[in-house]
């Protein structure tokens, strides 16, 4: 089923103005209203990449629709646009674990409001439906599907940068790492966002014998599973020093109180939330989905600070930036 519709240290990133971090916010918040927890921590990501000037010829690695690298680069799409506007797989969510947004169909026409400030050389993903989405923003040179899991399909120190925020998606992290440190060349730049096992003492997991498994399988929706290589920071550090990458720099960008409020969110309701809204005509869901990032932005405008943590003072973090490069 398809449904469519028209139309550590602080940090410099850190001390982004107020009105910075709003506009970010929003424009992920535009684009993602039905998940505003992940619009977050997408916000949160694209305020720590900002210290991050990634030069070109540049990959992004795990790219998927592009999305987030498009909002991150100053793209904008209309107001009546979103990713919600073609999404399939809606009764297999729940069931399944599928994911809805795999399925680019003839109703994905993302309506763009402004162009990204620049085009990335090359972006990778496995899944085909994805890179589709991904060819209508006007955003990459060269889109290629690959499994990372395999040798990339790129020439020897061929890049001066690479961004990828789903390593602890890839089983064999060991191989993808030796991979990065060959396609990019000396003095070149290696950035990754990687969620940390630390994640598990922040979510309800922890709580099973209270909430049953029925409970946690309903808010999880198989997220742990895709997450192979999960690992503490520590693990992290000694997977790079063995693939023959030095750590430049490395930060936290999400915290214990945004892996909680992330841990739950509105995931559960999503399919449902989408057959709603693209269930109504254009001029109400506009309507609608201006009140919902109204109050959406006012309740996470609070909690857009990397550096926050309302839950336990000097927690370890839930995600990490590392800036690598090769030996």
């Amino acid at each position: 089923m398809e449904l469519t519709c028209t139309a550590q240290a602080p940090s410099a990133t850190h001390a982004l103005p107020a009105d910075n971090r709003r506009e970010r916010l929003r424009s992920f918040l535009e684009a993602y209203w039905l998940r505003p927890e992940n619009a977050l921590w997408m916000t949160l990501r694209s305020l720590t990449l900002a210290s991050c000037p990634l030069p070109e010829p540049s990959a992004d690695l795990a790219c998927g629709d592009g999305v987030f690298t498009f909002l991150h680069h100053g793209g904008r799409f209309a107001e009546a646009f979103d990713v919600f506007c073609a999404v399939g797989h809606l009764d297999q969510v729940v069931s399944r674990n599928a994911d809805m947004f795999d399925a680019a169909g003839d109703g994905y026409f993302p309506v763009i409001a402004r162009r990204a400030a620049r085009r990335i050389g090359l972006g990778a993903d496995l899944k085909a439906e994805l890179l589709k989405k991904a060819a209508r923003l006007e955003l990459y040179d060269e889109l290629i599907r690959c499994d990372a899991n395999e040798p990339l399909p790129l020439a020897d120190q061929s890049l001066a940068s690479v961004y990828c925020n789903s390593a602890y998606w890839i089983g064999r992290i060991e191989r993808f790492l030796r991979e990065l440190h060959r396609v990019v060349r000396a003095g070149g730049q290696i950035v990754l966002h990687v969620k940390l096992s630390d994640m598990h003492a922040w979510t309800l997991e922890r709580f099973e014998r209270q909430l049953g498994r029925r409970f946690l399988d309903i808010i999880d929706r198989g997220r742990w599973g895709c997450w192979p290589t999960v690992a503490p920071r520590a693990e992290w550090e000694r997977r790079f020093a063995r693939a023959g990458l030095e750590i430049v720099d490395v930060r936290p960008l999400a915290s214990s109180t945004h892996a909680h409020v992330w841990d739950v969110g509105l995931r559960p309701l999503a399919p449902l939330l989408v057959r709603l809204a693209n269930g109504v005509s254009p001029a109400d869901r506009l309507a609608i989905k201006r009140d919902w990032v109204a109050l959406m932005l006012e309740l996470a405008e609070p909690l857009c600070r990397c550096d926050l943590d309302l839950v336990e003072d000097g927690a370890a973090p839930a995600e990490l930036q590392y800036v690598l490069t090769p030996r």
